[in-house]
């Protein structure tokens, strides 16, 4: 059984979720830089590049593996009908430890213990407490026996109050190669499935994230009340109208907020559906001088507009939750910071499948250093 692919997504969360399974590596691109020449100021940019890794996902057969850009790494499997998953977790570098995390829909909403089947044994572990949430079974520090029976193992149930649900483990044992060889685990203690004898301080250490700097807040004064011409002239923000179009609280929605002395970000409403509420943003100078939209690097290409999107000043960063269904188990989730010249991606997770995963556990495609 291969597991369902997103089915209601918003452009941008498709154009993000289209490249999870497809055996793609990518970097983020270099967004639109602003209007503001001040930005060139030490104190205004910095966004260093470490790793030398990219962003990547594999599928092999009912399993997905996906490593970030730091080489931190998940791999995953369905429960029948899609109702559930086990996800294996593990860091880059000698020190880490894999985790396991288990659930389904299937089984009931208020059990307060899971049994984790292989084969016919019981593995252990402690539950999740998230809030009005299915529940989930954690397991950190998996042990040799647990990983060796998920990659070789031929029948895997979930079983709570009476209710079971299996697992596939089809393609399990190939997604934890693929870690083991990214990570350079194989033939080390530590390794997920090909262990040998050489000790874990063989394996190399993780990589350093890139570091970015975040511009200094500013006071939200002296906001203008009425949309720059040059921003409302912009390609972007004239298609956002067109869409909106016969929606005037959508047409009406649009908002402003500094980001510098002489720095405006501009968020115009650029679409809706039943649970995602797309925004395109534009910069421009106080008198809308040098306005241009702008485009979010991901881990895999860049967007014009983000989902389920907001600003915080406080912070000068932008952060989007792209649904890929209305449960909100699936999709993309990021974080960009204000440089002083562009925004950064800073953080990016994605879950590529539906299968009921809460977003807490879902696979890392991007992390950065702020400071």
């Amino acid at each position: 059984m291969t597991p369902m692919r997103m089915l209601a997504l918003s452009a941008a969360a498709a154009a993000l979720l289209a490249g999870c399974n497809d055996d793609k590596t990518a970097t983020p691109s270099a967004p639109v830089a602003s209007a503001e020449d001040a930005a060139t100021d030490a104190a205004a940019v910095v966004a260093e590049t470490g790793p030398s890794f990219a962003s990547e996902t594999k599928t092999f057969r009912e399993w997905t593996a996906v490593c970030d850009n730091i080489n931190n790494c998940a791999a995953y499997g369905p429960a029948a009908e899609n109702s559930g998953f086990v996800m294996v977790k593990l860091d880059a570098g000698p020190d880490a430890r894999p985790r396991v995390h288990a659930g389904s829909w299937s089984l009931p909403s208020d059990a307060t213990r899971i049994l984790l089947y292989i084969d016919g044994r019981n593995y252990a572990g402690k539950m999740e407490a998230l809030e009005s949430e299915d529940p989930v079974l954690s397991i950190n520090n998996a042990s040799d026996q647990l990983l060796g029976a998920l990659a070789n193992g031929r029948a895997m149930t979930l079983s709570a109050g009476g209710e079971t649900a299996a697992v596939s483990l089809t393609g399990a044992a190939a997604a934890f190669l693929w870690i083991d060889e990214r990570q350079g685990r194989i033939g080390t203690t530590t390794a997920l499935i090909r262990k040998g004898d050489r000790p874990a301080s063989s394996v190399p250490a993780a990589p350093a994230p890139p570091r970015v700097k975040a511009a200094a807040p500013v006071a939200q004064t002296n906001l203008p009340k009425d949309m720059a011409r040059q921003v409302a002239a912009l390609a972007k923000v004239r298609e956002c109208a067109d869409i909106n179009q016969g929606s005037a609280s959508i047409n009406d929605g649009w908002s402003v907020n500094r980001l510098g002395a002489d720095t405006l970000l501009w968020s115009v409403p650029c679409g809706a559906g039943a649970y995602n509420f797309s925004h395109a943003y534009a910069v421009s100078a106080n008198d809308g001088a040098g306005a241009r939209t702008i485009a979010f690097p991901t881990s895999h290409a860049s967007q014009d507009d983000l989902v389920n999107s907001s600003f915080n000043p406080d912070t000068n960063a932008i952060s989007a939750f792209g649904k890929g269904r209305g449960l909100g188990d699936c999709g993309q989730m990021a974080e960009w910071s204000w440089t002083g010249r562009e925004f950064a991606l800073t953080q990016e997770d994605a879950m590529g499948d539906c299968l009921g995963v809460h977003w807490e556990f879902w696979p890392s495609t991007w992390r950065t250093t702020k400071g």
